[in-house]
């Protein structure tokens, strides 16, 4: 059996939480008395168990954070936004995939609170009450992050970026630019913020601006360049006049409907305009390059996780949303009208 802490602190002559506070440096100790203590965990070569400590401290320093799909970019963003607080305020995140299952990341929740996590970041596809409700009886703080729930009023601390007024901002964006008959080419509806938000914010910019489109204009899709292909393929072969415009829910959606219409020997911009929504870092490198809508993932990520050790410290206030601001990046796959 390996060293213990009360093996250290018996050689040592110290309690078991006066090594813990040596360790953990959360209160003062002699210099003397540290030295001592350090002399014996060398001697030892004793490497505290996290899980240990935590008994004593009621701390591990491990945030979890839970996300859909480990390989999608927009992801792989937002955890390096998070990392780099968690990082240096002396945390280690622990990232975990749950495909966005509503029973494994219920799963994950459980898994984490047995790990004694301090908190979790948590980037669904629904969140429901099912969720909400297991979230708040655990013994650790959530944040949701790059998505709302869809439980009405605020009851979990939210960091994300607005999506109703993103896309409303993009049809206002094309219609200002000439265009009117406007396509949306989105997320599933079962997706609340990606999908059925965004949704929304279309709708509500073509009501506003008086403009009539039929129901083929809009397709909602898997978030990949397959869905966005499949999609503009079906608006395509569905409707005798054809839109001047498509806004889209993604990058990799826009530009597998690119693909499509190039196919179609349909020119991009010249007669259908294309609209991204991410500005992942391959739009720039596509030909021509994407217009599409910015989310700063990783300042979204930082923010997030700086709201999460908030709650962790003791010192956050109500559950509230924020939104972190979007802009929309003009590149070479929008034709100006007029």
């Amino acid at each position: 059996m390996g060293v213990t802490i009360a093996d250290i602190a018996k050689e040592a002559g110290v309690s078991i939480s006066t090594v813990s506070r040596v360790i953990n440096n959360t209160k003062p100790v002699s210099p003397k008395l540290r030295e001592r203590v350090y002399q014996v965990i060398e001697k030892n070569h004793f490497a505290p168990n996290t899980l240990a400590q935590g008994l004593i401290t009621k701390k591990t320093n491990i945030v979890g954070v839970i996300v859909p799909d480990i390989s999608n970019a927009v992801f792989g963003a937002l955890t390096k936004g998070i990392n780099s607080v968690c990082s240096r305020k002396g945390y280690t995140i622990m990232v975990c995939e749950s495909g966005g299952e509503l029973e494994r990341e219920l799963s994950l929740l459980h898994i984490l609170e047995e790990r004694q996590i301090d908190g979790v970041l948590f980037a669904g596809v629904n969140v429901n009450q099912k969720l909400i409700e297991t979230m708040q009886k655990k013994a650790y703080p959530v944040v949701l992050v790059t998505q709302e729930s869809s439980v009405q009023g605020e009851v979990i601390d939210t960091v994300t970026h607005d999506n109703i007024q993103a896309i409303y901002d993009v049809v206002l964006f094309l219609h200002e630019n000439g265009h009117e008959r406007i396509a949306y080419l989105g997320g599933l509806e079962y997706d609340f913020s990606s999908g059925q938000k965004r949704l929304k914010g279309y709708r509500k910019a073509l009501r506003e601006l008086k403009i009539s489109v039929p129901s083929s204009y809009i397709e909602q899709v898997q978030f990949s360049f397959q869905g966005g292909y499949e999609g503009m393929k079906r608006i395509y072969e569905e409707n005798s006049v054809l839109p001047t415009a498509v806004v889209t829910g993604s990058d990799l959606i826009a530009i597998g409907a690119i693909q499509f219409l190039n196919g179609q020997g349909v020119q991009v911009p010249e007669e259908i305009s294309v609209i991204g929504f991410d500005d992942l870092d391959f739009a720039t490198y596509f030909r021509p390059e994407l217009s599409t809508v910015r989310i700063p993932y990783f300042k979204e990520g930082e923010a997030a996780a700086e709201e999460l050790l908030k709650y962790m410290s003791g010192s956050k206030p109500k559950a509230s949303t924020h939104y972190i601001p979007h802009k929309i990046i003009r590149r070479g796959t929008v034709k100006v009208l007029k």
